[in-house]
Formats: structure tokens, sequence, C-alpha cells
């Protein structure tokens, strides 16, 4: 499998058990946080799958996007950086383990 194609499956996986979860009301579903957590699953995994500086840039792009998306656009700007600093680290460090 591609890096792709693993960061889809590991993204489906995840709105798969979110979806699971609504349906036994252990979650209330949302839209933004369905496609917050669909995106930003795809983007951590297709950074652990890549392993390359290209693949730790765009998945860090789409974690971020992720995240703000789940967050609703209407989180607070200490969240906001934190969320930043947290995810350009971890792409920094995994993008130098080729």
């Amino acid at each position: 499998m591609t890096p792709g194609e693993t960061a889809a499956a590991i993204a489906a996986l995840a709105v798969g058990i979110y979806l699971i979860l609504a349906s036994a009301g252990l979650v209330q579903i949302a839209i933004n946080q369905l496609i917050g957590l669909a995106v930003g699953a795809f983007g951590v995994a297709y950074i652990a799958a890549g392993r390359t500086r290209e693949s730790a840039f765009w998945g860090g792009v789409l974690a971020i996007l992720g995240v703000a998306m789940a967050a609703g656009w209407g989180a607070s700007p200490l969240f906001v950086v934190g969320v930043v600093l947290v995810f350009i680290s971890l792409f920094a460090l995994l993008a130098s383990r080729r």
C-alpha cells in the first residue's frame, strides 16, 4: 500500500469508530468534528506512513487543518498556538527519522 492509501484506510477507520460511538449515544455527532477527525487522522497517518519531508509537510498541514475544523474554528489562540507547536515538533522529529 502507498502512504496515501494507508492514510485513507486509517482515516476511514477513525470515522467508522466515531460513527459507531455516535450511534451508541456515547458522543454527539457534529459535522465539523467528523470532518476534522477524518482530515486530522489522514494527516497524521500520512506523516507516519510516508516518512519523507514532503509527507511530513503535507500531512502536517492536513493535521493542523483537521484540528482546527474539529474545534469548530472557534478555538482560543492559546489552543491554536499549542497545537501548531506540537505538530511542528512532531513533523520535524518524524521527518528526521527517514
